[in-house]
């Protein structure tokens, strides 16, 4: 897979509350910047505006520093505000309230694991997410399955998930090209049979990013639309976690 597009900046507090999510980050392939105060952050955001796509901030910032990071940081992005994800323990009502009414989206909020984390940055930096972008997001699971190619079966583990595609990590993946018998039972009940193709193999031995297992991404190819709206269901129910 190919690497972001887009750095992620990284507005930490003065006790390094997100040092650690700063490197996991860039162990997942995301192109990083840190800053430790709101000035520095604004001089990143200046000088690469038009490389950013995410900001990620502590949730114990106080109100009147999320305005400055609003103000200085965010409106110098192309998302704007939809590019702020904050980070940390839960804050008051209060706050969450002020800065959904700023038109701040994403939160992560303790506890969260590597993958919520690599989600949240991901979909942050997806400014069209609200048009058929939509239909690209890939949510993380863990669902177990099988497929088949022909007479082949092989036992798979849904690794991430969109109503476009998947990715199927499994030892000793199908080649590309491949054509699949898919039958996937969603968490809500529904069942998603169709066919898919394989986009793209990766082995052990293979140069990839380092958060994918060994496996295959497909394209589904001619779901039904209950499938694709089942698919589409689930995939925004699980993304409102991470919505303020």
């Amino acid at each position: 897979m190919p690497q972001y597009e887009r750095f992620a900046l990284v507005l930490d507090s003065e006790v390094s509350i997100l040092g650690q999510a700063a490197m996991r980050l860039l162990e997942l392939g995301v192109d990083v910047l840190y800053a430790t105060n709101a000035d520095e952050a604004a001089l990143l955001a200046d000088q690469e505006s038009h490389r950013l796509g995410a900001v990620l901030a502590p949730t114990s910032f106080d109100a009147e520093t999320f305005d400055q990071v609003l103000a200085r940081v965010c409106s110098r992005l192309g998302a704007g505000a939809r590019s702020l994800v904050v980070v940390g323990a839960e804050p008051d009502a209060a706050l969450l309230e002020r800065l959904r009414s700023q038109g701040v989206r994403w939160r992560l909020f303790d506890p969260y694991d590597e993958r919520d984390l690599r989600f949240v940055v991901a979909i942050a930096m997806s400014i069209d997410h609200d048009g058929e972008r939509r239909k690209s997001v890939r949510i993380p699971t863990g669902i177990s399955t099988t497929v088949f190619m022909g007479r082949h079966r092989k036992e798979v583990v849904v690794y991430d998930l969109s109503a476009g595609g998947a990715y199927l990590a499994t030892p000793h993946p199908f080649q590309e090209g491949s054509r699949l018998s898919v039958e996937i039972p969603l968490p809500n009940g529904m069942v998603v049979r169709g066919r898919a193709q394989v986009m793209s193999a990766r082995t052990e031995d293979a140069a990839t990013r380092s958060h994918l297992p060994e496996g295959m991404g497909v394209a589904f190819a001619g779901l039904a639309p209950d499938a694709e709206a089942a698919i589409q269901y689930f995939v925004e129910e699980w993304t409102a976690r991470f919505q303020i």
